[in-house]
């Protein structure tokens, strides 16, 4: 009689399908997350002669370190959140949503979906999780 390891490779496959339904689930929350708080890091209210902060853009540098280091160390989820966060903008850019310049309204969350959209700073950050996580993804898939 000849050994086969059929039913421990199914039950390997039946492991990891939840893992990948729960990675896609928090891709989805982090690419909204994401997006709001790069949204919300380029138009934050920051007194100053500039005509771009330099606080504002080290708040956005932070974000998008840890965008990359979630796309790297979590590829599943950095792929799914950048493709959320590059959806985002093809939504508001194609609804042609707009914005308040109101200085009130810079936490509303409409507000951040289409002042994000016009700014292209979560275009970035989204564009680096895809390639971050892809770039992993490949190493992984070469290595391996």
């Amino acid at each position: 009689m000849v050994a086969s390891d059929v039913p421990a490779e199914m039950s390997r496959t039946r492991r990891t399908f939840p893992r990948i339904v729960v990675s896609l689930g928090l891709g989805l929350v982090v690419g909204v997350s994401t997006y709001y708080v790069t949204a919300v890091a380029a138009t934050a209210q920051i007194p100053g002669t500039f005509t771009i902060n330099p606080l504002t853009l080290a708040m956005l540098a932070v974000v998008g370190a840890l965008a990359v280091a979630i796309g790297w160390y979590w590829p599943v989820v950095g792929l799914t959140a950048g493709i959320v966060i590059i959806a985002v903008v093809a939504f508001a850019v194609t609804g042609r949503m707009g914005w308040s310049s109101s200085s009130s309204d810079w936490l509303s969350p409409f507000n951040a979906v289409a002042f994000g959209a016009a700014s292209g700073y979560p275009t970035i950050v989204g564009a680096a999780m895809v390639t971050a996580s892809a770039l992993r993804l490949r190493s992984r898939r070469t290595a391996g």
